[in-house]
């Protein structure tokens, strides 16, 4: 036993894709219900992730959501303009995990 830390998992924004710790990225999941951001990462379904960044969320926007719905596989136009609404609340202003809140009028 080397006695290193367990790494934390990994995963991909689909807006810039940079590679960040998971619980660093905001996850939007495709329930049997439909696409709904999922905070808390507890949803079950497929996920994609994005960063907290509004310029990512822009991004996903600009390119009429084409990455959430390839990365959640086949929802639906308006599920994912739904979608990408939920998340521009919670990426407008919010508590990112290292304790500080970013506001898109900061």
């Amino acid at each position: 036993m080397t006695g290193t830390a367990p790494r934390a998992p990994v995963r991909t924004c689909i807006g810039c894709r940079t590679a960040r710790p998971k619980d660093a990225l905001l996850r939007v999941a495709r329930t049997p219900e439909g696409v709904h951001a999922d905070p808390s990462a507890r949803l079950p379904g497929r996920g994609a992730y994005v960063c907290y960044d509004p310029d990512c969320l822009a991004m996903v926007r600009r390119r009429d959501g084409a990455a959430l719905r390839r990365a959640l596989r086949g929802p639906t136009g308006p599920e994912v303009a739904a979608a990408l609404d939920e998340l521009h609340d919670l990426v407008g202003h919010h508590r990112v995990p290292d304790g500080t809140v970013r506001s898109e009028n900061a």
